[in-house]
């Protein structure tokens, strides 16, 4: 690196693109031009590393012999004692996985384009005689007119024909990105032409879908699905997609390679054969944005309009039975008479509270009789008892608290006295223990009355009284890392 951090190599650095564990991505331009170019740089630590530098120079060898259009150009190598990097054309693009994860619908509407463009780059490479051994939709640059680069030749290999396949054995390393390797990498065959058609296949599936056929809970469970589980058909996750484009893509992603198909024109040659969606995906998308705005429109009186309502509904209770037509709701003798008596205009008296089983009503009082005291009790002891000769005292309408009667010994069999209000009437004991009257007795033989419900609505707990859910106990997961002699891979 020059005096200027700004320079390498003579080419100012402008804008740092993409950064890796080794490179980075620099838009560059050579000093005194503005021509943009991209370079590829080793970082500072991987420089030092000799095998670095040697994929550097492995990349530079494969991608310099490429003139396709949809393989990105490069031009110029350079490694000297303070740097190391190549230089190649300036596409100015996101990749296809920032553009899944950003428009899909769009981006699956140019399906076809895309899927030809990578066909015929990758048909270039295996006509050079190469394969490229990491497809994946990060190696893929699309910009918005859907012009396409393939990327990163990093883990290219020569691709073995004739005698060189019979001689090829085990190889001694896995490499590719676990999402899209192929089965026979895993097992550590040779690659052939039928694995960059596989990871190609679980590309495509990603795009049509929105994610990739096979995800694991660790990488060994995922590589394991790769050799034995099937995938699903990509219209079962996008019902928009073709039974045809279902199988040509669950063809690319046999386990078997002799089970794909042979070469890569095939694969661009069914795809352009075949109508890969029902409807234009981004015009679909569309239509449902519409509708669910109108949704979103609808009137008041379809939207829940209490938190009664709410809770009712997410604890799944039934909402309160509706008359049926053509029948009239019945109500009690009681209640049907104080309606019309409203509807007359007439004064209703409130029903008479309930009395305590414990304090029997005394009989009434007639002009000319003595009350009979309870046992023990003397008659100025009653409060509001009026007897012959007596003036109507003067009581004040100011409510007065009831205070709870001395317990007085009684003779067995005798109830004890209830209080008398001033106006001759017993009245009933004041509950001290709770808000609620004592509920009244029942005689033998007979139901007691069900409290009427109010408005005909169940009682229901709203969220804020309801009770806590038990928890349940955490699943065991099984562990599936039995792949242990494979090495980490990206």
């Amino acid at each position: 690196m020059s005096e200027n951090q700004n320079v390498v190599g003579g080419y100012e650095l402008k804008n740092c693109v993409a950064s890796g564990a080794s490179t980075q991505i620099w838009e560059v331009a050579q000093q005194g031009a503005t021509t943009p170019f991209a370079m590829k740089l080793l970082l500072p630590d991987a420089f030092k590393d000799p095998e670095a530098k040697a994929v550097l120079k492995h990349e530079y060898k494969v991608g310099s012999t490429f003139e396709h259009p949809n393989l990105v150009r490069l031009h110029k190598l350079e490694v000297t004692r303070d740097h190391g990097f190549y230089i190649m054309d300036y596409f100015r693009a996101p990749s296809l996985k920032a553009q899944i994860s950003a428009n899909l619908a769009e981006t699956q509407s140019r399906f076809k384009k895309i899927a030809e463009a990578v066909c015929q780059a990758l048909v270039h490479m295996n006509e050079k005689g190469w394969l490229h051994r990491d497809i994946k939709p990060d190696n893929i640059l699309v910009n918005k007119t859907g012009e396409v680069r393939v990327i990163d030749f990093s883990l290219s290999t020569k691709l073995a024909t004739g005698l060189m396949k019979l001689l090829s054995g085990k190889q001694k390393a896995i490499m590719g990105t676990r999402t899209y390797i192929a089965p026979e990498i895993i097992l550590k065959n040779p690659p052939t032409a039928q694995s960059d058609i596989y990871s190609l296949g679980v590309t495509f599936y990603e795009v049509v879908t929105g994610n990739p056929p096979f995800a694991g809970m660790s990488p060994s469970d995922l590589l394991k699905k790769h050799i034995s589980e099937a995938p699903a058909p990509p219209s079962l996750a996008n019902p928009n997609v073709t039974p045809e484009l279902d199988a040509v893509i669950l063809r690319m992603l046999s386990k078997k390679p002799k089970d794909r198909y042979a070469e890569m024109r095939e694969v661009m040659s069914a795809l352009r054969n075949v109508k890969c969606f029902k409807e234009d995906p981004f015009e679909l998308y569309e239509r449902k944005v519409k509708e669910a705005k109108a949704n979103e429109s609808l009137s008041v009186d379809k939207r829940l309009d209490s938190r009664a309502d709410a809770d009712r509904v997410s604890r799944g209770i039934a909402a309160p039975a509706k008359p049926t037509k053509g029948k009239r709701m019945t109500a009690p003798i009681g209640e049907m008479e104080a309606v019309k008596k409203i509807g007359a205009g007439k004064n209703v008296a409130p029903a008479a509270q309930p009395q305590p089983a414990a304090m029997p009503m005394m009989p009434a009082m007639m002009p000319g009789m003595v009350p009979q005291m309870p046992y023990g009790m003397p008659p100025q002891g009653m409060p509001g008892m009026m007897y012959p000769g007596m003036m109507q005292p003067m009581i004040p309408q100011v409510p007065i608290m009831q205070q709870p009667m001395m317990q007085q010994p009684f003779p067995p069999g005798m109830a004890a006295p209830q209080p008398i209000n001033p106006q001759g009437m017993p009245q009933s004991q004041p509950n001290y223990a709770g808000s609620q009257p004592a509920p009244a007795a029942v005689p033998t033989g007979q139901l007691a009355a069900t409290p009427p419900k109010e408005n005909g609505v169940k009682n229901v707990q709203l969220p804020l009284d309801r009770r806590s859910a038990k928890s349940s106990p955490p699943e065991v997961v099984e562990d599936l890392d039995f792949m242990t002699d494979l090495p980490d891979i990206s």
